[in-house]
């Protein structure tokens, strides 16, 4: 029994070592500290700068080729504190050595280069500030217990003891007063220091990127690896014969109860807790009271939480016990550590594809992708988790192992082509020929045209991007570019899991505000109760923190994506842009980079106007209770707006000035002198149409005998729909410049003009009587202003003529009320034999 239990623990000491996949997979190996105090900082210091160091991928990512991974965000670090105790006893002498040493450091910081050296530095200077930050603590607590004993002592007529106590508790108070002054100051040097050898390491990350290796076709790259290829496998071998002696001599029956206790544990966590937890939030989300749309936003929310943090909860339970058990052995256990983050980081990629697209109820997806799709799509989830966490567990071996640089650059070339595959593969399971009603559950409503041709457009982008970055990093392994191309292949999938969590976060805001802020609930009552708001204006309220709280969502995500990159991607453009170099032709000057940056801007710029002109159109204008006309203009402008400072960002970026923009503007002006004059006239036109409001969409309008509704006001032109359902471009300066009939301006009431003959003069009055019962009979007449019945002449034979006066609605109503009035009167004729 106790052999098979060795044998179980030596397994799972095996198993930990291939599975693990260490979050500071990319930090560099400790150098030896330049102070005694070094000796502190490669501890939990270290370990935590160089955890922070490799969030900056985000991404389980490949070994990068002779490099650590990403530098720390900087800020300065709150390193982890030691154990609480009183500071050492002479703090001042401390104070002065950590001062000396912080002085050697920023000194060495301005002239090293190598990365695993700054990284020493930095915990070491994050070492010296915890233990200023300590200082500071006992120092402020003794400080106020000087302070207070001063206090109370007696102002006058103090006994020789109390003057000695006085004076004993002044020189304590000016002496503790420097210490903590001296360890404040040491403590915001070391802060410094830290921020500023961090921003050494991000700087010496992006010069790295772009270095070129021996690329895999050539000879080079293979007899390299063919000659560290023995090296590299007997520290292999010593490793795994190192963890499976420690896992073999592990104490018993700590090791036994251990190893079955955390095996138990974990399968309880990762099964039955699972999903009572499951079937708990879903039922708690499906609540009576609870809007269908926040229902499931919240319970996909839920689940994506529990199937992302049991699995991890699970691995780090297993991990702690194996400590305990003391199965693992040292390089063992900082795999085992990071085996967590791997196993959390494939449980949330198929949590998230899970609550977005691929769960086994058509009703629990988000994206409501039909059962079809979601087979399709679910087998290219869990390859991508596997794959990447495989990729993360192969990268923190090389690291681990100590492997050569040669190994290190053909497992970025392997994970960066199996990343690249992947990648392809989601493009073929998402791309294949399909309608988008066979991709749609029959649960989901049917998407308008708006919304079908958003999703054609975004898919196009996503795949266009997708092809860019597999052709991108193919084309980076074969040219020998392997760092390169670990990070646009890592960066693949942690861009796509920022999408997801941020789409799952923008749909919860936009849930939550719309059921907080619909009529009835408890945030639109409070604010109609507190400030007398019509509903209207509550919901407007509602809609516009739902987008404030969106865009704080989408800059954050921005952000987090750009950080591989350095402090938001300046430093990778920066050394970019080194690439397109000013081009002087005689004394003009033309920078090929200041051109792409001012056409991408643009680009940039009009695609996010068109964004927010599409979100002002679809929440924001349905929630106000303007009529149509003014919802187009108030569309309009916004678009006008977004375009303007689109132009003028992508003149900023092209870096011209107000004079160039003045030359600019003066060769315009001589264009439209020459030939553009008409289009201005035009834009300018529709532009008061825009403001003034003459005219506006859905007027019935009369342009030269061109009658009809107004359907659209452009740039250029505006589209009249005639009542044959064709439609005609008027130019917007026919509409300011000539007589316009608008027959919905002002109030909107049409008149009917019934003209009726009576042939006896002696049936006048009968026949106006029947005609005034008949028009009040209609619903559709107006009783203000009232009916009128006029004699309008006699004709000859003794005829009169009487001219009828009717008011309806709208102009739109006269044609059709004419008609029932003609009839109805008729008939009332006919009934009592007055003759036409």
């Amino acid at each position: 029994m106790k052999a098979s239990l060795k044998a179980m623990a030596a397994g799972l000491a095996l198993v930990l070592c291939g599975v693990g996949a260490a979050q500071a997979a990319n930090a560099p190996a400790p150098a030896v500290p330049s102070s005694p105090r070094a000796a502190t900082a490669q501890g939990a210091p270290q370990d935590q700068s160089a955890a922070r160091g490799t969030t900056a991928t985000s991404a389980p990512a490949p070994a990068a080729a002779a490099k650590p991974g990403p530098a720390p965000t900087p800020v300065p670090p709150t390193p982890a504190s030691p154990p609480a105790a009183a500071p050492p006893p002479d703090a001042a002498a401390t104070l002065i050595a950590d001062q000396a040493a912080l002085q050697q450091l920023q000194n060495q910081a301005q002239t090293t280069s190598a990365d695993n050296r700054l990284a020493a530095m930095g915990a070491q200077a994050a070492a010296i500030q915890a233990q200023a930050n300590q200082i500071i603590a006992a120092r402020t607590t003794d400080l106020a217990k000087v302070v207070h004993a001063l206090n109370h002592l007696p102002h006058r007529r103090l006994t020789a003891a109390q003057r000695a106590e006085e004076a004993q508790l002044i020189a304590s108070r000016a002496s503790l007063t420097g210490q903590l002054r001296q360890a404040q100051s040491v403590a915001s040097g070391a802060g410094a220091a830290f921020s500023a050898i961090a921003e050494r390491r991000r700087e010496g990350f992006s010069a790295r990127v772009l270095e070129q290796s021996a690329s895999p076709l050539s000879p080079d790259f293979w007899d390299s690896l063919q000659d560290a290829a023995d090296a590299d496998a007997s520290r292999l071998m010593l490793q795994a014969q190192e963890a499976l002696d420690t896992a073999v001599d592990a104490p018993e029956p700590r090791a036994a109860i251990g190893l079955i206790a955390g095996i138990l544990l974990a399968l309880a966590i990762l099964f039955p807790l699972r999903r009572w937890l499951e079937g708990f939030g879903r039922r708690k989300a499906a609540e009576e009271g609870v809007p269908h749309g926040l229902s499931a936003t919240i319970g996909a929310i839920w689940i994506v939480a529990v199937d992302t943090g049991l699995p991890g909860l699970a691995a780090g339970l297993l991990h702690l016990i194996a400590q305990w058990a003391r199965l693992l052995s040292n390089d063992a256990d900082a795999i085992a550590g990071s085996a967590v983050v791997a196993v959390t980081w494939a449980a949330a990629i198929i949590a998230l594809g899970r609550a977005l697209g691929t769960d086994r109820r058509a009703d629990r997806r988000l994206l409501g992708l039909s059962d079809t799709a979601a087979e399709r799509v679910r087998p290219a989830i869990w390859t991508v988790a596997v794959i990447t966490a495989c990729g993360f567990l192969l990268t923190r071996l090389i690291y681990v192992v100590g492997a050569s640089v040669a190994a290190t650059i053909a497992v970025n070339c392997l994970l960066a082509l199996a990343y690249a595959a992947v990648a392809g593969l989601i493009l073929f399971s998402f791309g294949k020929t399909h309608s988008p009603e066979e991709d749609r559950a029959p649960e989901a409503p049917p998407p308008d045209e708006a919304q079908a041709r958003a999703r054609s457009s975004g898919w196009t982008l996503v795949s266009l991007a997708l092809t860019v970055a597999i052709i991108a990093t193919v084309g980076a392994v074969l040219s020998g570019y392997t760092t390169l191309a670990a990070l646009i292949s890592s960066q693949i999938f942690w861009l796509s899991i920022l999408a997801a969590v941020a789409y799952l976060l923008l749909r919860l805001i936009d849930d939550v505000c719309e059921a907080m802020f619909r009529t009835g609930r408890w945030a639109a009552r409070s604010l109609a109760l507190l400030f007398n708001l019509r509903p209207s204006t509550i919901s407007q309220i509602g809609v516009l923190l739902s987008a404030t709280l969106q865009l704080i969502v989408i800059v954050c995500t921005i952000s987090l994506a750009l950080t591989p990159f350095g402090q938001s991607g300046g430093l990778l453009l920066g050394h970019l842009s080194q690439l397109g170099r000013a081009i002087h032709i005689g004394s003009v000057t033309i920078s090929p980079m200041a051109v792409v940056a001012g056409l991408a801007t643009l680009v940039v710029g009009t695609g996010l106007a068109h964004l927010v002109q599409g979100w002002v159109d679809r929440r924001y204008l349905p929630v106000t209770d303007w009529d149509s006309g003014l919802r187009n203009s108030v569309s309009t402008g916004v678009g006008y707006l977004g375009v303007g400072v689109a132009l003028v960002c992508a003149f900023a970026a092209m870096g011209l000035g107000f004079q160039q923009i003045a030359l600019i503007a003066s060769a315009l002006s001589v264009g439209i002198g020459f030939g553009l004059q008409q289009i201005v006239q035009n834009f300018v036109s529709g532009v008061i149409l825009l403001v003034e409001r003459p005219v506006k969409v859905g007027d019935w309008v009369n342009v030269e005998g061109v009658e009809g509704d107004i359907r659209r006001i452009r740039v250029r032109a505006t589209e009249i729909q005639t009542f044959d359902r064709s439609t005609i471009i008027v130019p917007n300066s026919d509409l300011i410049t000539k007589p316009v009939q608008n027959k919905t301006l002002g109030e909107p009431r049409g008149r009917i003009q019934l003209q009726l003959s009576i042939a006896k003069p002696s049936d006048v009055r009968q026949a106006t009587a029947l005609i005034q019962e008949v028009a009040k009979a209609k619903t559709q007449v107006l009783k203000q202003p009232p009916p009128a019945v006029y004699i309008d002449g006699v004709v000859a034979g003794g005829a009169t003529t009487l001219n009828c006066f009717f008011y309806v609605a709208s102009p739109r109503d006269v044609y059709r009320t004419r008609s029932e009035l003609y009839a109805d009167i008729f008939d009332q004729f006919e009934q009592h034999a007055i003759a036409l």
